[in-house]
């Protein structure tokens, strides 16, 4: 039976720094670590291996040298923000990764080419550590192809804004309620719509009664990016609300939503936050609308 060499760590490094990091590695053997690293062993081949074909070796730690952001750094990056032990990202000079792939409590180590003794020095301290707190080590190709395999978590888009969802969510709802009010004729209701940037006040009447009265408002009380709900009449500028709905962007889903925090807009406080599509919110008010106005007309 062959025995499967075993290593302090594996090494991937970006084409270009093959020198370097060659120094680096005689400098980690001369520091009594072992080291598996060939001149080939670029991100792009460990990329594009599949795991039998990559190297049979034991080691404590597989390391990718960060001197700029791939995709494949950025699969490694994943992983360690994900818990994966055996990955050790060193990041190289003044290499700027985007703090979405950084682990805001991840120790990361930073080490320079320049200064390959002193590198050599902080990967021989991480390598004490880990023996120190009794981790073993692990094939070092599933620990490459289990990095390669994890999932980038959704992130919100850069583009999306607060205030312009805002924006669009109070437009889109007072067109569809200024569109939909014309059918309460058909039972005897007059409705009207008042659309202002700020403002979509809806009223219902019979006789000149007021039988129902939402406003929409920017602002309020849930900060000034959201949407503000105010049931039933109430004196010009008063502060009131009876719920509101923040902006938000829904990664699982790919698309913005408002949040709601309903205190009375559908009849009774909800004891969670609910989230909506702008169309699925403008269908559950109008329907809580005309539930109000067939109470009012039974």
């Amino acid at each position: 039976m062959i025995e499967t060499a075993s290593y302090d760590f594996a090494v991937s490094f970006a084409e270009d720094q093959g020198e370097a990091v060659e120094e680096v590695v005689a400098a980690c053997r001369q520091r009594g670590l072992t080291v598996l690293c060939e001149p080939e062993q670029t991100h792009e081949w460990w990329a594009r291996k599949s795991e039998g074909d990559l190297p049979e070796a034991q080691v404590r730690f597989f390391v990718p040298m960060v001197s700029a952001t791939d995709d494949f750094v950025a699969a490694m990056l994943h992983a360690v923000k994900a818990g994966e032990q055996h990955v050790l990202p060193v990041l190289l000079d003044d290499v700027a990764v985007p703090a979405d792939l950084l682990h805001p409590h991840v120790n990361y180590l930073r080490g320079s080419e320049s200064q390959p003794h002193q590198l050599a020095e902080a990967l021989a301290g991480r390598v004490e550590q880990a023996e120190a707190a009794g981790w073993g080590l692990d094939r070092l190709a599933a620990v490459v192809t289990r990095a390669r395999a994890i999932e980038p978590p959704a992130t919100v888009p850069v583009a999306f804004s607060r205030y312009a969802e805002q924006e669009a969510a109070i437009r889109y709802l007072g067109e569809q309620l200024a569109a939909a009010v014309p059918a309460l004729g058909r039972h005897g209701f007059v409705g009207t719509v008042h659309r202002g940037d700020a403002r979509v006040a809806l009223r219902v009447e019979r006789a000149g009664d007021t039988l129902y009265a939402l406003d929409i408002q920017r602002g309020g009380i849930g900060g000034d990016e959201t949407l503000n709900f105010v049931v039933g009449r109430h004196d010009a500028g008063s502060a009131c609300t009876n719920g509101w709905a923040r902006p938000v962007y829904d990664t699982g889903a790919g698309t913005a939503k408002l949040e709601l925090h309903d205190r009375s807009v559908f009849g009774r406080e909800a004891a969670e936050a609910s989230t909506y599509t702008r169309e699925e919110l403008f269908t559950a008010l109008w329907k809580r609308i005309n539930t109000v106005l067939a109470a009012t007309a039974a």
